[in-house]
């Protein structure tokens, strides 16, 4: 919810301000999502089984009930996914090939359908795609690490954002001291795959912040951080 919270705010009008953008966000987002979560954990806990299309599908006397039920389940798949997931790569496809927002989001599409997630969730597939999951969350840890020791130490709370969407500005090219400190923290977190998230938090922030104080590749990107000379 964090990391994608750019993604939907960037669209929000001036008068809204982000305190208020926030609390539009988190109220959206995050009641339904524990409510949906604790249905889960209270429906796997009664009958011991954790895919709700076999247990509604198995235990429903009237075949009318069942259908709509797993109508609403199929539609709150599509739904919730279209949200949150089809958002973050359009955008990117956008930036990278200058597509336009209906080029971009049909070829999401295409894509999620050409991976197979469907076969992700079978029972051969279940440990790689546990494994999978531990894998990459041990990079978005570091990354997180990386922006709020940015914007909340460095920057405090201030960006200029003509200058980081300058290409040719001050921050043209690559901040090694963010790329080092997201590897430093991804080895930590590698270490302890279970907690990767929360493992590489203080190694990733400790090394950016040293790293944007001693490096001399990162001196242009120190403008409006607490090491501008």
């Amino acid at each position: 919810m964090i990391i994608n919270a750019s993604d939907y705010s960037r669209n929000a009008t001036d008068d809204i301000k982000p305190v208020k953008a926030a609390s539009i966000y988190t109220v959206a987002i995050l009641p339904v999502t524990l409510f949906m979560g604790l249905i889960g954990l209270l429906v796997t806990a009664a009958t011991g089984n954790s895919d709700p299309v076999v247990v509604f599908s198995t235990t429903m006397g009237s075949k009318v009930l069942t259908i709509v039920t797993l109508l609403f389940i199929a539609f709150a798949q599509v739904t919730t996914n279209v949200l949150n997931n089809i958002v973050p790569p359009a955008y990117v496809l956008m930036e990278s090939f200058k597509m336009k927002w209906t080029h971009a989001t049909i070829l999401v599409g295409v894509l999620s359908a050409c991976v197979m997630p469907w076969k992700l969730v079978t029972d051969e597939s279940a440990a790689g795609l546990n494994l999978f999951t531990q894998f990459y969350s041990a990079f978005l840890g570091p990354i997180f690490a990386v922006m709020a020791v940015d914007y909340f130490i460095l920057r405090k709370k201030k960006l200029d954002i003509n200058d980081m969407y300058d290409k040719q500005g001050c921050f043209k090219g690559i901040n090694w001291a963010a790329v080092i400190a997201i590897i430093i923290g991804s080895l930590c977190s590698l270490l302890v795959m279970q907690l990767s998230w929360y493992v590489s938090l203080i190694p990733t922030g400790v090394a950016y912040y040293v790293l944007m104080k001693v490096m001399p590749s990162s001196k242009n990107f120190c403008k409006g951080t607490i090491f501008e000379k």
